[in-house]
Order: C-alpha cells, then structure tokens, then sequence
C-alpha cells in the first residue's frame, strides 16, 4: 500500500505512516502528474494522499480507485473538490489552527507597528524622505536623542505627525473566535483596556468565561479603537457600511482573507481620514500589484501575506494530521476530528468493513 505527497513531510509522520499504516511514502513534485504515470497495479495501491497546495479533483479521486483519505497540509482545504470527495465516500481532513501561534504574534506585531508608525516611519527613513540632505555635524556638533526636523520647515516634524496610540488605553475588537482569533485575544487581554470578541457561532459564555466581553458586529464596531479580522468567510464582513459605523480614527487589521474586507471602501475610508490607519498582509490579489490603490492611501502598513510563516507551524501542522488520522481510523465518532466532510463516516466506515479498503492500522503510541 502507497501513500503519494506532493509537500515534504516531516520524519516523525513519514515514521508513523510506514510502521502504522504500512504505508510506502513517496514524496513526488506532482500527485496528477505521477498517477498518470503508474500503472492501474500502482494506482490501486494508493491508499492515501497528502498535499498542500496542489489542487484535487474529482478526476485524480477517480483515478485512484482504492483510496481512503485525502490530507490537506493547511487550516482549510479550499484546494480540494469537497463535493466530489464526499461522494466518493472520501474524507478530507485538514489541520485547523497549525498557524494560531503565528498568526497571533504577527497580529499584535501589526497592531504596534500601525499604532506607532514603526513600518511607514522606516520606510520614510529608508526612502530619503525624513531624512536630511547633508551632515551638520560641523555646525552643531555630535548630538543625539533630538526631535527630528525636516530640512523644509514646511515639512510635518516626525514626533509629531506620528504620535501613536497606547495599547493599554484601547479597547479592541475580534471579528471570529476560532483557533486564530482566541490566540489574537489571548495575545491582546492583559495588554489593553478590554477585547470584544464577535462570532455568532460561538456561546457568548465560552467568551464571557475566557475573560472577553462578547457583542454583536454592530456594538462592537462603535466601541473599538482597533478591529482585528480572523473570521473565515467567501463573502465580505467589513464593507462600507461596517466601517461607518467604526470610530473616527479607529484601525483596522486583516490578517484573516480578502475576501473578508471590502477594500475599496477601506481606501476612501482612509483618504477621507475616518480611519486613522490600517495593516494587511491578504489582497484580492496577491502579489499586490504596482497599480494597486492601496499604495496611495495613507496610514498603511502592508506586509506580504506573512502572517502564517514561522518555523514551527509545519511541525504543528503534521502533529494535527497525525492525530486527525490516528482519530479518523479509531474513533467511532468524528465529533471533534478535522475532517471537512464527516457525513462520509457512515459509508467509509462501511466500505472498510466490507473489505473495499485496507486493514485498519496498528494504533501507536505515535499519535500526537
């Protein structure tokens, strides 16, 4: 029996792949293009495949007749055709929450580096644009820690056109509490004044019990001063009309999706000075092109879609999927697994039973 990833795996779940499931692992740059390869002997022993970014359909779901599970090496598994997996009697499982950590820290990074200027305020430095144009050294000798003033007396004086807010003077809103977002709350709770949390699918005690206060969007939106996106969905959460609503002055983050923010409406919201500023590391589209409004619009601090990159998320990440598998093929109930479509439990666990599938590995005390 065969497992096929197209992303490298990390030693410990290759180990637990090949001596609890007697699965053979081969790494390949391509699962479509490798199956089209194998012979119907290869494609019918794979019983697995493992991807991250590769997309999966129907079409390669069919190809391999015997297999039993497909793993996806991130938070959702919006590569894969979740429709024809399901029925297939295939269960996709992913790893929610791999980059909780990361995100959270990148978040309160952004929050600090927007509230005081630290990224534009080094920009303007690099650029030449706050900078003098020669040395006075010799009229005024080697002086240090001095307010900044421009060479144009015209010009705004740094100290001043940048003056910041206080984290522990702010109240500050969370838009979605899963994963992500408690982190991001947690990260913020002892650091400001109060964290409102907004996600109607979440029981207001399990907030309330946590140490935040819980609100609809509405309510929130009018008591921020800063609002932090972490909610995943295709449609947009923060439009014209919800940055109405927030304060003048007020910031926002997207950490979260495009999808989530309407962006032309946070540009005019910008240049009409209703936001004081804002911070995101996701676009509509990615890499942020040249012509892009964004770059015009003032109080800006934009990163490179970075906010999941830290060198422990890929050692998470296969600790989820280890036990996610350990879970799919032990438990009697999914209740709980990351398993995108757990409808399929019914007709998998079935068509195990009946021998269509392969024999149930030896559960170890591998699973993290």
């Amino acid at each position: 029996m065969r497992a096929l990833t197209s992303c490298a795996l990390n030693a410990t779940l290759v180990q637990a792949l090949e001596t609890q499931w007697h699965w053979q692992v081969d790494t390949v740059d391509s699962i479509s293009t490798a199956t089209a390869k194998l012979s119907a002997d290869d494609r019918a022993a794979v019983r697995a495949i493992l991807v991250e970014t590769e997309p999966v359909a129907a079409e390669l779901m069919d190809a391999l007749p015997n297999l039993e599970v497909i793993a996806v090496m991130r938070s959702e598994p919006v590569n894969v055709d979740i429709a024809a997996a399901t029925q297939r009697a295939l269960p996709v499982i992913h790893t929610p929450g791999r980059n909780a950590e990361s995100v959270a820290d990148f978040t309160l990074g952004l929050a600090l580096a927007m509230l005081r200027s630290i990224a534009i305020t080094h920009h303007s430095i690099m650029s030449g644009d706050i900078t003098r144009a020669n040395s006075k050294a010799y009229q005024i000798g080697r002086i240090s820690d001095v307010i900044w003033r421009p060479d144009d007396p015209d010009e705004p004086i740094p100290y001043l056109a940048y003056k910041g807010r206080e984290l522990s003077s702010l109240i500050i809103g969370v838009i979605g509490y899963g994963a992500v977002g408690r982190a991001v709350a947690r990260r913020f709770l002892p650091l400001v004044r109060e964290v409102i949390v907004v996600d109607p699918a979440v029981p207001k005690s399990s907030i309330t019990s946590a140490g935040f206060t819980a609100a609809d969007l509405t309510s929130m939106l009018t008591q921020a001063d800063v609002v932090t996106m972490h909610a995943r969905s295709a449609s947009v959460i923060i439009g014209e009309a919800e940055i109405s609503l927030m304060r003048p002055g007020s910031y926002l983050i997207n950490t979260a999706r495009a999808t989530v923010l309407d962006y032309e409406a946070l540009v005019r919201a910008l240049h009409g000075r209703h936001l004081r500023g804002a911070a995101l590391d996701v676009y509509p589209e990615e890499p942020l092109p040249r012509t892009s409004p964004l770059l015009s619009a003032p109080g800006l601090t934009l990163t490179p879609h970075l906010a999941g990159a830290t060198e422990e998320v890929s050692g998470r990440m296969y600790d989820i999927a280890l036990q996610a598998l350990n879970d799919l093929y032990h438990r009697t109930d999914w209740t709980g697994v990351p398993v995108r479509n757990r409808q399929v439990q019914r007709a998998w666990t079935h068509a195990r039973a009946s021998g269509q599938a392969s024999q149930v590995p030896n559960q170890q005390a591998g699973g993290q």
